[in-house]
């Protein structure tokens, strides 16, 4: 877990710099195109969990991110052995969670900004860490770059 914390830190700054650099440049649902036709940045308050699902209910998306952090946590202990991509992988997921989190204690809401062509949403770069962390874990999972104990245990043995 020493090993990972720097990773989780770094992840979680950039996430958090971002963040509230675009909360200070912009207005809310002010865009500005970043790259024509393809990316754009576009403040949005999120009250909601992913597209605004469970909007109102901050109480129960708290209980819910603090729950999957903590899961996480559990199963990067519980995983062996403790590769690189591995450790970035979860890092990245516990980074992204944890960006979200401190938004939602700080402001009620989390703070969104980009928007892409091929998306119709618009996300923030925690959310794009747990995309990939995500992705990168079932990958080195299915890869049977690690495993965990508990889970990939035989019962008949």
């Amino acid at each position: 877990m020493k090993r990972m914390i720097p990773l989780v830190t770094f992840f979680l700054v950039i996430d958090l710099i971002t963040k509230r650099w675009i909360d200070s440049v912009l207005t809310i649902n002010e865009r500005i195109e970043v790259i024509d036709g393809l990316l754009g940045f576009q403040l949005y308050y999120n009250a909601g969990a992913t597209m605004g699902l469970l909007e109102g209910y901050t109480g129960l998306l708290l209980f819910l991110q603090t729950g999957i952090i903590l899961l996480l946590i559990y199963g990067y202990i519980r995983a062996t052995p403790k590769r690189f991509a591995m450790q970035v992988a979860f890092s990245l997921l516990i980074s992204g969670g944890i960006g979200n989190l401190v938004d939602r204690i700080q402001y009620g809401h989390v703070i969104d900004f980009l928007s892409v062509k091929w998306s119709s949403g618009i996300f923030n770069v925690a959310d794009m860490f747990i995309r990939y962390g995500f992705i990168l874990i079932v990958i080195l999972y299915f890869m049977k770059k690690f495993t965990i104990q508990g889970l990939d245990e035989d019962p008949n043995q």
